[in-house]
């Protein structure tokens, strides 16, 4: 997708959206969520039909999943359509189409506000051989606000492993590799005021590099120092105004 506005310059400015690369050689392995990725490679010898990955917002979990569908695509003699399904969507009048047209399946984002008798015929319907469900959530289902009794002791046997936050071996390389993805190159200077000044936390870089690259298109400047200050100062009041919201 493409931008196009003027700078403070005057200059009409092309942007482009970053590219998300969700190829198994692109996925960043470290002590944080080492264990997620051995799970999703454990496959297809999963003792369970069923996996939930749990951990904090933008840390990797759908990447993750793209990674298990390919592990998946290349054990079968043909191609087929694995579907990325938001838990919101599940409800009583698709459940039979899942079941009846995908083996594999994930469903992404479960948590408490799921279609809780949607879910639980769901499960019984993928509890068969050869069918196969990747869960992602940011909590795991023995957490969830879950009413419906038989459901929760249903998900709670579901093998869950969980993705923490980033150590700095790990924000470093996130940094550089969300910068690359938006074709950006910073120099150490740059690299070591992020690590020295960020939230410890994916959702947090995830949206500063996004908010470093917004405000250097629209100065029209290569990333410096300054334009990262003002990045921070930015997200640091909208978490101050979203408190009071």
């Amino acid at each position: 997708m493409e931008n196009r506005l003027k700078n403070k310059s005057g200059q009409y400015l092309l942007k482009f959206a970053p590219n998300t690369y969700m190829g198994e050689e692109d996925f960043l392995v470290a002590n944080c969520n080492e264990t997620a990725y051995k799970a999703i490679k454990m496959w297809p010898y999963w003792q369970h039909f069923a996996l939930n990955i749990y951990g904090p917002k933008s840390s990797g979990k759908s990447h993750l999943a793209h990674i298990w569908i390919n592990r998946v695509q290349k054990s079968l003699p043909r191609p087929i359509q694995i579907p990325i399904v938001n838990a919101a969507q599940i409800n009583m009048k698709n459940i039979n189409k899942y079941a009846n047209e995908y083996p594999f399946l994930v469903i992404e984002n479960l948590d408490g506000t799921i279609n809780e008798e949607a879910f639980f015929h769901l499960y019984n319907h993928y509890n068969v051989p050869d069918k196969f469900i990747l869960f992602t959530s940011e909590l795991p289902p023995s957490k969830l606000p879950l009413k419906l009794p038989d459901l929760r002791s249903r998900l709670n046997i579901i093998p869950t492993v969980e993705i923490l936050q980033p150590d700095d071996t790990m924000l470093t390389a996130l940094i550089v590799k969300l910068f690359n993805d938006r074709q950006i190159i910073i120099s150490q200077d740059i690299l070591d005021y992020i690590l020295k000044h960020t939230e410890r936390s994916f959702d947090f870089v995830a949206r500063l590099i996004a908010e470093i690259d917004d405000i250097s298109w629209t100065y029209g400047r290569t990333v410096s120092v300054p334009i990262v200050k003002e990045a921070l100062n930015n997200l640091n009041k909208n978490q101050q105004l979203e408190l009071f919201i």
